[in-house]
């Protein structure tokens, strides 16, 4: 059962973005699945990495959009990138040492990270850069 679903009022407009937005509801959702379904560990594991390297990968292709429009939201967005992408690298590390459980407590933190950056945060900066001139 899915812990996030894609809403269309989270629609930035931009195609990328959107379509990188519902990969990452996707992936999110794998993950919760996986959680719950009581995976192994190996599969848990490549699951979180491959999520947060997309993720990465979202990020730095939201934060090139913001610097080729000269976005003036870009410092703090891209702070918020980092800090959870040093989350993730955290949660990765604590995850393989055998320090930390994954549970449903992380799919639901990430699904509402998710839900609410896009939701806030990207949906400023595509309103923004739709009023640059082409």
């Amino acid at each position: 059962m899915p812990i996030i679903s894609w809403d269309p009022k989270l629609a930035t407009g931009d195609s990328v973005v959107d379509h990188q937005h519902k990969t990452l509801f996707q992936m999110v959702n794998e993950l919760h699945d996986a959680i719950t379904a009581g995976k192994a560990k190996e599969h848990l594991q490549k699951v979180l990495e491959r999520l947060a390297s997309y993720t990465l990968e979202h990020f730095a292709a939201e934060e090139r959009l913001m610097g080729r429009s000269g976005y003036p939201g870009v410092a703090e967005h891209v702070r918020k990138h980092h800090d959870l992408a040093k989350k993730a690298t955290d949660l990765i590390e604590g995850y393989r040492s055998g320090k930390l459980v994954l549970s449903l407590t992380l799919s639901q933190f990430l699904a509402d990270w998710v839900r609410h950056h896009i939701a806030e945060e990207d949906q400023k900066m595509i309103a923004w850069i739709q009023t640059r001139p082409k």
